[in-house]
Protein backbone atom coordinates (compact mmCIF):
# COMPACT_ATOMS: atom_id res chain seq x y z
CA UNK A 1 0.00 0.00 0.00
CA UNK A 2 1.12 3.57 -0.59
CA UNK A 3 0.25 6.71 1.34
CA UNK A 4 -0.78 10.18 0.25
CA UNK A 5 -0.13 13.52 1.88
CA UNK A 6 -3.52 14.59 3.26
CA UNK A 7 -2.63 17.89 4.96
CA UNK A 8 -5.35 19.78 3.14
CA UNK A 9 -7.35 22.87 4.12
CA UNK A 10 -10.84 22.00 5.30
CA UNK A 11 -12.69 23.23 2.20
CA UNK A 12 -10.35 21.35 -0.14
CA UNK A 13 -10.58 18.32 2.13
CA UNK A 14 -14.36 18.21 1.80
CA UNK A 15 -14.08 18.47 -1.97
CA UNK A 16 -11.40 15.77 -2.08
CA UNK A 17 -13.65 13.29 -0.24
CA UNK A 18 -15.88 13.15 -3.31
CA UNK A 19 -13.01 11.44 -5.14
CA UNK A 20 -12.75 8.35 -2.96
CA UNK A 21 -14.41 5.96 -0.54
CA UNK A 22 -13.19 6.49 3.02
CA UNK A 23 -13.76 4.46 6.15
CA UNK A 24 -16.75 6.52 7.26
CA UNK A 25 -18.42 5.84 3.89
CA UNK A 26 -18.19 2.05 4.14
CA UNK A 27 -21.11 1.47 6.51
CA UNK A 28 -23.32 3.78 4.45
CA UNK A 29 -22.56 2.05 1.16
CA UNK A 30 -23.11 -1.37 2.72
CA UNK A 31 -26.44 -0.29 4.25
CA UNK A 32 -25.34 -0.34 7.89
CA UNK A 33 -25.41 3.38 8.71
CA UNK A 34 -28.66 4.52 10.38
CA UNK A 35 -27.80 8.18 9.77
CA UNK A 36 -27.20 8.17 6.02
CA UNK A 37 -28.08 6.17 2.91
CA UNK A 38 -26.20 5.24 -0.28
CA UNK A 39 -28.32 7.75 -2.19
CA UNK A 40 -27.50 10.60 0.21
CA UNK A 41 -23.80 9.73 0.11
CA UNK A 42 -23.87 9.69 -3.71
CA UNK A 43 -25.64 13.06 -3.82
CA UNK A 44 -23.05 14.57 -1.44
CA UNK A 45 -20.14 13.22 -3.44
CA UNK A 46 -21.67 14.73 -6.57
CA UNK A 47 -22.33 18.08 -4.91
CA UNK A 48 -26.13 17.81 -5.07
CA UNK A 49 -26.36 17.78 -1.26
CA UNK A 50 -24.20 19.87 1.09
CA UNK A 51 -21.57 18.10 3.21
CA UNK A 52 -22.71 16.84 6.59
CA UNK A 53 -22.67 19.83 8.93
CA UNK A 54 -20.07 19.73 11.69
CA UNK A 55 -22.38 19.72 14.70
CA UNK A 56 -21.25 20.29 18.31
CA UNK A 57 -21.37 16.52 18.82
CA UNK A 58 -19.08 15.90 15.84
CA UNK A 59 -16.71 18.64 17.03
CA UNK A 60 -16.68 17.10 20.49
CA UNK A 61 -15.80 13.70 19.03
CA UNK A 62 -12.91 15.17 17.09
CA UNK A 63 -11.64 17.15 20.09
CA UNK A 64 -12.00 14.18 22.43
CA UNK A 65 -9.83 11.89 20.27
CA UNK A 66 -6.70 13.13 22.05
CA UNK A 67 -8.16 12.30 25.47
CA UNK A 68 -9.35 8.90 24.24
CA UNK A 69 -5.91 8.06 22.89
CA UNK A 70 -4.32 9.04 26.22
CA UNK A 71 -6.80 6.81 28.06
CA UNK A 72 -5.96 3.97 25.68
CA UNK A 73 -2.24 4.37 26.38
CA UNK A 74 -2.79 4.45 30.15
CA UNK A 75 -5.04 1.38 30.02
CA UNK A 76 -2.91 -0.79 27.75
CA UNK A 77 0.59 0.56 28.27
CA UNK A 78 0.93 0.78 24.49
CA UNK A 79 2.06 3.92 22.66
CA UNK A 80 0.09 5.61 19.89
CA UNK A 81 1.00 8.02 17.14
CA UNK A 82 -1.18 10.42 15.17
CA UNK A 83 -0.99 9.70 11.45
CA UNK A 84 -1.01 12.72 9.15
CA UNK A 85 -1.44 10.83 5.92
CA UNK A 86 -4.07 9.01 3.94
CA UNK A 87 -3.52 5.36 3.07
CA UNK A 88 -4.48 4.38 -0.46
CA UNK A 89 -5.15 0.96 -1.96
CA UNK A 90 -2.34 -0.03 -4.31
CA UNK A 91 -4.74 -1.06 -7.11
CA UNK A 92 -7.94 0.89 -6.50
CA UNK A 93 -6.94 4.49 -5.76
CA UNK A 94 -10.49 5.41 -4.71
CA UNK A 95 -10.31 3.08 -1.69
CA UNK A 96 -8.60 5.04 1.08
CA UNK A 97 -8.23 5.15 4.84
CA UNK A 98 -7.68 7.98 7.31
CA UNK A 99 -7.03 6.24 10.61
CA UNK A 100 -7.39 8.02 13.96
CA UNK A 101 -4.14 6.71 15.44
CA UNK A 102 -1.43 4.11 14.89
CA UNK A 103 -0.60 1.78 17.81
CA UNK A 104 3.13 1.08 17.95
CA UNK A 105 4.28 -2.52 18.22
CA UNK A 106 5.48 -3.59 21.65
CA UNK A 107 6.04 -7.36 22.02
CA UNK A 108 6.53 -7.02 25.78
CA UNK A 109 2.99 -5.62 26.01
CA UNK A 110 1.59 -8.38 23.79
CA UNK A 111 1.49 -6.47 20.50
CA UNK A 112 3.97 -7.85 17.98
CA UNK A 113 2.97 -5.62 15.07
CA UNK A 114 1.72 -2.11 14.37
CA UNK A 115 -2.06 -1.78 14.76
CA UNK A 116 -4.88 0.63 13.96
CA UNK A 117 -6.63 2.56 16.74
CA UNK A 118 -10.19 3.69 16.06
CA UNK A 119 -11.66 6.19 18.54
CA UNK A 120 -15.42 6.55 18.97
CA UNK A 121 -17.78 8.61 21.12
CA UNK A 122 -21.43 7.63 21.41
CA UNK A 123 -24.25 7.40 23.95
CA UNK A 124 -25.35 4.63 26.29
CA UNK A 125 -28.81 4.80 24.69
CA UNK A 126 -27.47 3.84 21.28
CA UNK A 127 -25.46 0.93 22.63
CA UNK A 128 -28.38 -0.24 24.77
CA UNK A 129 -30.63 -0.23 21.70
CA UNK A 130 -28.08 -2.51 20.04
CA UNK A 131 -28.09 -4.92 22.95
CA UNK A 132 -24.73 -3.70 24.20
CA UNK A 133 -23.03 -4.48 20.90
CA UNK A 134 -21.01 -1.94 18.98
CA UNK A 135 -22.61 -0.59 15.77
CA UNK A 136 -21.85 -2.79 12.79
CA UNK A 137 -20.68 0.19 10.73
CA UNK A 138 -17.84 0.67 13.24
CA UNK A 139 -16.62 -2.89 12.69
CA UNK A 140 -16.90 -2.51 8.91
CA UNK A 141 -14.90 0.72 9.11
CA UNK A 142 -12.16 -0.92 11.16
CA UNK A 143 -11.92 -3.91 8.80
CA UNK A 144 -11.71 -1.48 5.87
CA UNK A 145 -8.78 0.24 7.57
CA UNK A 146 -7.05 -3.10 8.11
CA UNK A 147 -7.58 -3.96 4.47
CA UNK A 148 -6.11 -0.69 3.21
CA UNK A 149 -3.20 -0.38 5.66
CA UNK A 150 -2.27 -4.05 5.52
CA UNK A 151 -2.17 -4.29 9.34
CA UNK A 152 -3.45 -7.42 11.04
CA UNK A 153 -4.83 -5.94 14.24
CA UNK A 154 -6.89 -2.97 15.38
CA UNK A 155 -8.19 -1.59 18.65
CA UNK A 156 -11.55 0.08 19.17
CA UNK A 157 -11.72 2.58 22.04
CA UNK A 158 -15.19 3.90 22.91
CA UNK A 159 -16.51 6.62 25.23
CA UNK A 160 -20.10 7.30 26.29
CA UNK A 161 -20.82 11.03 26.32
CA UNK A 162 -23.94 10.86 28.49
CA UNK A 163 -22.46 8.64 31.22
CA UNK A 164 -18.81 9.81 30.98
CA UNK A 165 -17.86 6.14 30.73
CA UNK A 166 -14.69 4.84 29.08
CA UNK A 167 -15.10 1.36 27.65
CA UNK A 168 -12.23 -1.09 27.80
CA UNK A 169 -10.32 -1.18 24.49
CA UNK A 170 -11.46 -3.99 22.20
CA UNK A 171 -8.95 -5.89 20.06
CA UNK A 172 -10.21 -6.63 16.53
CA UNK A 173 -8.39 -9.18 14.39
CA UNK A 174 -8.13 -8.82 10.63
CA UNK A 175 -10.86 -10.75 8.78
CA UNK A 176 -9.57 -11.34 5.25
CA UNK A 177 -12.82 -12.93 4.02
CA UNK A 178 -14.91 -9.99 5.22
CA UNK A 179 -12.40 -7.50 3.81
CA UNK A 180 -12.43 -9.17 0.38
CA UNK A 181 -16.22 -9.37 0.33
CA UNK A 182 -16.70 -5.76 1.34
CA UNK A 183 -14.04 -4.42 -1.01
CA UNK A 184 -15.76 -6.22 -3.86
CA UNK A 185 -19.01 -4.47 -2.97
CA UNK A 186 -17.29 -1.08 -2.62
CA UNK A 187 -15.55 -1.45 -5.99
CA UNK A 188 -18.83 -2.41 -7.65
CA UNK A 189 -20.63 0.52 -6.01
CA UNK A 190 -17.98 2.98 -7.16
CA UNK A 191 -18.01 1.64 -10.71
CA UNK A 192 -21.81 1.65 -10.94
CA UNK A 193 -22.65 4.91 -9.23
CA UNK A 194 -19.58 7.14 -9.40
CA UNK A 195 -17.99 6.08 -12.68
CA UNK A 196 -21.15 5.30 -14.65
CA UNK A 197 -23.30 7.83 -12.79
CA UNK A 198 -26.23 5.55 -11.97
CA UNK A 199 -28.23 6.95 -9.08
CA UNK A 200 -28.62 4.60 -6.09
CA UNK A 201 -32.20 3.63 -5.38
CA UNK A 202 -33.99 5.41 -2.50
CA UNK A 203 -34.41 3.14 0.52
CA UNK A 204 -36.42 5.21 3.01
CA UNK A 205 -38.82 8.12 3.33
CA UNK A 206 -36.05 10.69 3.73
CA UNK A 207 -34.53 9.59 0.43
CA UNK A 208 -37.86 9.91 -1.35
CA UNK A 209 -38.44 13.40 0.03
CA UNK A 210 -35.00 14.44 -1.19
CA UNK A 211 -35.83 13.21 -4.69
CA UNK A 212 -39.48 14.26 -4.77
CA UNK A 213 -39.99 17.07 -2.24
CA UNK A 214 -43.18 18.53 -3.72
CA UNK A 215 -46.44 17.35 -5.19
CA UNK A 216 -48.30 19.27 -7.89
CA UNK A 217 -51.99 20.12 -7.58
CA UNK A 218 -54.14 17.98 -9.81
CA UNK A 219 -51.31 15.84 -11.16
CA UNK A 220 -52.21 12.15 -11.40
CA UNK A 221 -50.26 9.09 -12.42
CA UNK A 222 -52.04 6.11 -13.98
CA UNK A 223 -51.16 2.85 -12.24
CA UNK A 224 -49.53 0.19 -14.35
CA UNK A 225 -50.37 -3.47 -13.60
CA UNK A 226 -47.08 -3.79 -11.69
CA UNK A 227 -47.77 -0.72 -9.56
CA UNK A 228 -51.38 -1.82 -8.95
CA UNK A 229 -50.01 -5.12 -7.67
CA UNK A 230 -47.81 -3.22 -5.23
CA UNK A 231 -50.87 -1.23 -4.10
CA UNK A 232 -52.97 -4.33 -3.43
CA UNK A 233 -50.09 -5.97 -1.56
CA UNK A 234 -49.69 -2.85 0.60
CA UNK A 235 -53.43 -2.83 1.36
CA UNK A 236 -53.29 -6.48 2.43
CA UNK A 237 -50.27 -5.93 4.67
CA UNK A 238 -51.89 -2.90 6.32
CA UNK A 239 -55.03 -4.86 7.05
CA UNK A 240 -52.98 -7.67 8.59
CA UNK A 241 -50.99 -5.13 10.56
CA UNK A 242 -54.17 -3.58 11.97
CA UNK A 243 -55.43 -7.02 13.04
CA UNK A 244 -52.09 -7.84 14.69
CA UNK A 245 -52.05 -4.50 16.52
CA UNK A 246 -55.54 -5.21 17.90
CA UNK A 247 -54.41 -8.65 19.05
CA UNK A 248 -51.27 -7.14 20.58
CA UNK A 249 -53.32 -4.63 22.55
CA UNK A 250 -55.71 -7.37 23.73
CA UNK A 251 -52.87 -9.59 24.99
CA UNK A 252 -51.06 -6.65 26.59
CA UNK A 253 -54.18 -5.60 28.53
CA UNK A 254 -54.78 -9.17 29.72
CA UNK A 255 -51.21 -9.42 31.06
CA UNK A 256 -51.41 -5.97 32.68
CA UNK A 257 -54.64 -7.05 34.36
CA UNK A 258 -52.76 -9.96 35.93
CA UNK A 259 -49.84 -7.74 36.96
CA UNK A 260 -52.06 -5.07 38.52
CA UNK A 261 -49.63 -3.12 40.79
CA UNK A 262 -46.79 -5.58 40.19
CA UNK A 263 -43.65 -4.30 38.49
CA UNK A 264 -42.42 -7.50 36.84
CA UNK A 265 -43.86 -10.75 35.54
CA UNK A 266 -41.38 -13.57 36.12
CA UNK A 267 -41.08 -17.26 35.34
CA UNK A 268 -38.41 -19.34 37.05
CA UNK A 269 -36.57 -16.19 38.06
CA UNK A 270 -36.50 -14.84 34.49
CA UNK A 271 -38.26 -11.53 33.83
CA UNK A 272 -40.87 -11.91 31.10
CA UNK A 273 -42.52 -8.47 31.26
CA UNK A 274 -41.89 -5.29 33.21
CA UNK A 275 -44.48 -2.55 33.85
CA UNK A 276 -42.79 0.19 35.83
CA UNK A 277 -44.11 3.57 36.84
CA UNK A 278 -42.32 6.61 35.42
CA UNK A 279 -42.87 10.34 35.08
CA UNK A 280 -41.82 12.85 32.45
CA UNK A 281 -41.76 16.62 32.17
CA UNK A 282 -43.08 17.79 28.82
CA UNK A 283 -43.58 21.26 27.45
CA UNK A 284 -47.26 22.23 27.30
CA UNK A 285 -47.20 23.85 23.86
CA UNK A 286 -50.78 25.07 23.98
CA UNK A 287 -50.23 26.92 27.28
CA UNK A 288 -46.85 28.25 26.11
CA UNK A 289 -48.40 29.59 22.91
CA UNK A 290 -51.15 31.32 24.85
CA UNK A 291 -48.78 32.84 27.44
CA UNK A 292 -45.97 33.83 25.00
CA UNK A 293 -47.45 34.13 21.49
CA UNK A 294 -44.60 36.26 20.08
CA UNK A 295 -41.90 33.97 21.44
CA UNK A 296 -43.81 30.97 20.12
CA UNK A 297 -43.90 32.50 16.63
CA UNK A 298 -40.20 33.35 16.84
CA UNK A 299 -39.24 29.71 17.25
CA UNK A 300 -41.64 28.20 14.76
CA UNK A 301 -39.81 26.37 12.00
CA UNK A 302 -41.43 25.35 8.76
CA UNK A 303 -40.90 21.73 7.77
CA UNK A 304 -42.01 20.21 4.51
CA UNK A 305 -43.27 16.69 4.06
CA UNK A 306 -45.66 14.71 1.89
CA UNK A 307 -48.47 12.73 3.47
CA UNK A 308 -48.84 9.24 2.02
CA UNK A 309 -52.44 8.00 2.29
CA UNK A 310 -53.69 4.64 1.08
CA UNK A 311 -57.37 4.75 0.01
Amino acid sequence: MKSLDSALPSDEWVKERSNYIGGSDVGTILGENPYSTPLQLWLRKNGALPPIEETPILRFGHFFEQILSIHFEETTGLKTRQVNKTYEHSTYAFLRANIDRMVLADPEKGLSTTAVLELKTTTSHRLKALGGEYPKEWILQVQHYLGITGYSKAYLQCYERDTCKFHDPVLIERDDNLIAENMGKLIAWWDTHMVNGKRPAPINGEDRLILYPNSYDGKTVEATPAVYSLYTELKTIRERKADLEKMEEYLKVRIQDKLQSGERLVCGGKTLVSWKSSSQNRLDMASFKEAHPKLYQQYLKETKTRRFTVH
